[in-house]
């Protein structure tokens, strides 16, 4: 299954390290230029859109259109292992590419560089990112899944995404009177929670699917 997983979303690995590519080049400029460091924040925040939209989104959706799913689910795969390998290996991917942009990111603006109480500095360093795309992938997959068509739940989960991104997290946020670290952990985990509520959403789904 891992090995089937990764011959499906080769593409989208692709689309990641192209995406990687770029914004190591607006770190660069940062680096030499500071003008580039607010744009290289911004852009960091851009990846939880198209991990929801380009990545979850197409992963259950895209099997059920296609009918591939069923050739899985008839070689002696059951459906929660199936499920299992190809969440996997995009949270893999997603949480590679999440940390690779941080660290990016990290490195153009060290601590003590900006403020770290801005919200493009908060939205783009710490443990947020990470917790933010599993959120992102599990939220496109599940939409998916619901949908059962890949262009239905690509347009949904961009709203979707940024309503809790810039909406719901952010005036939440700015509610809680918590240090910069522990506002961080709190937000990591309710993102956490939800991306494990979304999972087992999508599993029940798979499971009903006839």
């Amino acid at each position: 299954m891992i090995w089937f997983a990764w011959r499906q979303q080769r593409f989208q690995f692709v689309a990641a390290t192209g995406l990687l590519t770029v914004y190591t080049a607006l770190a660069f400029a940062a680096r030499v230029d500071v003008e580039f460091a607010t744009i290289t924040q911004l852009f960091a925040g851009y990846l939880t859109v198209a991990v929801c939209m380009f990545w979850g989104a197409p992963l259950i959706a895209r099997d059920f259109e296609t009918g591939t799913h069923r050739l899985a689910w008839t070689q002696s795969v059951p459906r929660g292992r199936w499920l299992a390998g190809k969440l996997g290996v995009a949270a893999a991917g997603t949480l590679a590419a999440a940390g690779l942009l941080t660290a990016l990111v990290t490195w153009v603006l060290p601590a003590g560089a900006s403020d770290p109480g801005s919200w493009y500095h908060y939205e783009s360093h710490g443990v947020v990112p990470l917790a933010r795309v599993l959120f992102a992938l599990t939220l496109g997959a599940a939409l998916g899944a619901l949908t059962r068509h890949t262009h239905i739940a690509m347009a949904v989960s961009v709203p979707l995404t940024g309503f809790v991104q810039l909406g719901g997290a952010r005036s939440l946020r700015e509610q809680v009177d918590l240090d910069y670290w522990a506002l961080q952990c709190a937000e990591a985990g309710v993102y956490l929670a939800v991306a494990v509520a979304l999972t087992a959403v999508t599993y029940l789904v798979v499971r009903r699917r006839s």
